[in-house]
């Protein structure tokens, strides 16, 4: 039997107000953490999961990014790594952190912490949740953004801009 995972149900200001199991979180539409990380290869191109059908959110939609939910009490920059691995399969990987956003849409409610990093390599996919990736440049996901889950194309975009901007 899957054991349930449990979150930090956060508030407006990313102050934790109680945990909860992750099935209530996503019933009630519980705001959250949860990392984003870019994957970009050599050829500036981000690495996009599909993915699976059997995912509790946006179950096979694209993902502009890898990441997911942090377990209570966990903290970000581990949850983040811890992702990256379970997801892709890759590890000792150099994170480049690029802060935090509140994205809200009609499914979720999360507290978002931006990350990227350069890989070029081979991908252990986690068959539960990553049904394939794709090599999409960001043009190509914005002409498709309607295939992609709205809160990674949100990332996107906020991710862009911080880029643009240096911070």
């Amino acid at each position: 039997m899957h054991q349930e995972e449990w979150v930090d149900w956060v508030d407006e200001q990313n102050r934790v107000i109680a945990t909860v199991p992750r099935s209530q979180m996503r019933r009630e539409h519980l705001p959250h953490r949860a990392s984003y990380i870019f994957i970009i290869d050599s050829n500036s191109r981000l690495y996009v999961q599909r993915r699976t059908l059997i995912k509790d959110y946006c179950p096979g939609m694209l993902d502009a990014c890898c990441g997911g939910v942090v377990q209570a009490g966990e903290a970000i920059l581990p949850s983040a790594l811890r992702e990256l691995e379970e997801e892709m399969g890759i590890r000792d990987t150099e994170l480049t952190a690029w802060g935090d956003a509140w994205l809200v849409n009609e499914q979720n409610r999360v507290w978002a912490s931006l990350f990227s990093c350069h890989y070029d390599g081979e991908l252990t996919l986690q068959q539960s949740e990553v049904e394939a990736v794709l090599m999409m440049s960001e043009q190509e996901i914005e002409q498709r953004a309607a295939e992609f889950t709205p809160d990674s194309i949100a990332a996107l975009h906020i991710w862009q801009q911080r880029r643009e901007r240096g911070s």
